[in-house]
């Protein structure tokens, strides 16, 4: 066979094997595109959710809902169908936007107080009435200061005890019929380290009878952006319940 036509037809065959293999890699492409375009059912989260909410309730509001997604922007452990985790509790923050994973949820047991509170924090249960403990306006997972008084040398002394204490449970004062719950007392759960549990402890020991309003207190803390500055401890002269100041 003469070279010339030997050349050609060794040319042709390398052409036509380079257009194979082309085709091929743009069918790989084609093929890996659409895989990461499939569109795949999962569970978002279409308001944020707090810790503590169980899955049934957050759907039954909205919170949660079906929504599809690009199977390359699938997270992992997504959860697909609303039954399988029908029974949970969300134990991580949920923001708009995020799915809902397996890790993100667990039984009704974890959220017992034994697990929500962990490393050197403790939960203490403290007896407040409406007023004092803010029963009526506060809810689990708020954040409160918790101030304190003492007596010494004929002087009481009220101190930021606990900044920024998680509220882990609201328990309203028990209605009885025909009866006001503005002098009952309600309680809450609170997480706090093992020190200030002390704080707290020995403030209830130094109150009348038990009753935390004489000189345990709560103020609410806002939802965002709170601050704290340098306090220096409120002195007021003469004991409990009028502090010297003359009654009305």
């Amino acid at each position: 066979m003469p070279t010339l036509s030997r050349n050609l037809i060794i040319s042709i065959l390398l052409a036509l094997a380079a257009a194979g293999a082309l085709l091929a890699y743009t069918a790989q492409v084609r093929d890996n595109a659409n895989a990461g375009s499939t569109a795949i059912r999962v569970v978002v989260a279409t308001h944020d959710v707090t810790v503590g909410t169980t899955v049934a309730d957050a759907q039954s509001r909205g919170y949660l809902s079906y929504q599809t997604v690009r199977q390359s922007d699938l997270a992992d452990g997504a959860v697909t169908d609303f039954s399988a985790v029908q029974s949970d509790v969300v134990t991580q923050p949920l923001y708009a936007g995020d799915q809902l994973t397996v890790n993100r949820v667990g039984a009704q047991r974890s959220q017992t107080p034994a697990y929500q509170v962990t490393g050197n924090f403790r939960a203490v249960r403290v007896p407040f009435d409406p007023n004092s403990g803010l029963l009526g306006d506060v809810e689990p997972n708020d954040r409160v200061d918790v101030l304190t008084s003492y007596r010494q040398d004929n002087k009481t002394y009220t101190y930021l005890s606990v900044p920024d204490a998680l509220v882990l449970q609201v328990n309203q004062p028990a209605t009885n019929s025909g009866l006001s719950t503005q002098n009952q007392q309600g309680s809450l759960l609170l997480s706090v380290t093992e020190q200030q549990s002390l704080l707290i402890a020995n403030a209830l020991a130094n109150s009348s009878n038990g009753q935390s309003g004489n000189n345990i207190w709560l103020a609410l803390v806002g939802a965002k952006g709170a601050t704290y500055r340098s306090i220096v401890p409120t002195v007021l002269p003469g004991p409990f319940p009028h502090h010297g100041l003359p009654t009305k």
